[in-house]
């Protein structure tokens, strides 16, 4: 743990008794605990390739918090709502940016989005940081979103400005791993809904861009490492999956990260098990500060003694770093 973060630790985390199991306690809060109602502001952004992404916000008067959703979600999806409604219980501004074609409306160029393309989320950290100058930026990640957000702090693609803190929910930092585990068991169902998504969101694609790939591999792919073997890497030049998981993961580039940063997993995450964790090497700078829980699923923590769990320890975390605590 940090020197400057030493006094800093997370709640105990105890299960609520119906939800110690991983799947159940990971599709239920992913279904049903949306958190309390509040109201979004969309605003588009154009981007310098001549695409756009959508951000949802939060207006408050507080701090500026910029959240990152997981892979084939989006503002929409509950980890986020739930911390945008506390956001807006509190006052503070939220962020909640769209990956391209996550918002429901469909990007205008071929590819979407992955993990080591953080243009986007550097646009949006700038132009927050210039509408809200004296407002301090907080940065939030969650699963495939805290790789995303750990490649964009660690090795920007272009200078960011100053960041208060930042904190990675189950992150899969090491990529591969999470990819294989859903070829087993019940994760396979989280596969299949992820596959699906991406097949469909190309099909619409296929009309405007009939030769970009091989689109009958394309569809034909069962998981996701076929679709990433056949049509990912070749893509992006890559001569594997695995060269390019290894690309994309941020695990290794983690020790860049220049401002206090909480990470926070579970043992039992069925989608970023252990082997996406981080190394102690990995994990050497003290800005660093990984938490890791018996229980609690993925990106999921709803707790048998505390309503809103995660969404506290985020909270506790910012506000313990602008010295309030």
């Amino acid at each position: 743990m940090s020197a400057t973060n030493k006094e800093f630790d997370i709640d105990l985390f105890r299960p609520h008794y119906l939800l110690m199991n991983s799947h159940v306690q990971s599709i239920y809060s992913g279904i049903f605990v949306k958190g309390e109602p509040f109201e979004y502001a969309r605003e588009r952004f154009d981007t310098p390739d001549g695409d756009f992404f959508d951000v949802d916000i939060v207006k408050g008067k507080g701090p500026s918090v910029i959240a990152c959703h997981g892979f084939e979600g989006s503002s929409k999806s509950t980890h986020i709502t739930r911390l945008m409604s506390v956001l807006s219980k509190i006052g503070w501004n939220g962020y909640a940016i769209n990956n391209r074609s996550c918002s429901g409306v469909i990007n205008n160029n071929f590819y979407t989005y992955n993990a080591g393309q953080t243009e986007d989320l550097e646009q949006l950290i700038r132009y927050v940081s210039e509408k809200n100058p004296n407002l301090p930026i907080f940065l939030v990640g969650y699963s495939f979103g805290a790789n995303l957000l750990a490649n964009c702090i660690s090795r920007p693609k272009s200078s960011l400005p100053k960041i208060q803190a930042s904190a990675l929910i189950s992150g899969n930092y090491y990529i591969e791993p999470g990819v294989s585990a859903m070829n087993h068991g019940f994760s396979v169902v989280y596969q299949e809904s992820f596959v699906k998504s991406l097949i469909g969101k190309y099909k619409l694609k296929q009309k405007k861009f009939p030769d970009e790939v091989d689109y009958e591999a394309f569809f034909s792919s069962k998981t996701l490492y076929e679709i990433d073997e056949r049509i990912t890497a070749p893509y992006f030049g890559k001569s594997s999956a695995s060269e390019f998981y290894s690309f994309i993961s941020s695990a290794t580039h983690l020790k860049n990260i220049n401002h206090p940063t909480l990470m926070l997993n579970s043992l039992d995450d069925p989608l970023s098990p252990p082997a996406c964790f981080p190394t102690n090497e990995d994990l050497s700078s003290p800005n660093l500060n990984f938490f890791k829980t018996t229980k609690g699923g993925h990106v999921s923590f709803i707790s048998r003694d505390i309503s809103g769990w995660l969404e506290k320890q985020i909270i506790c975390w910012f506000v313990h770093n602008l010295g309030l605590s």
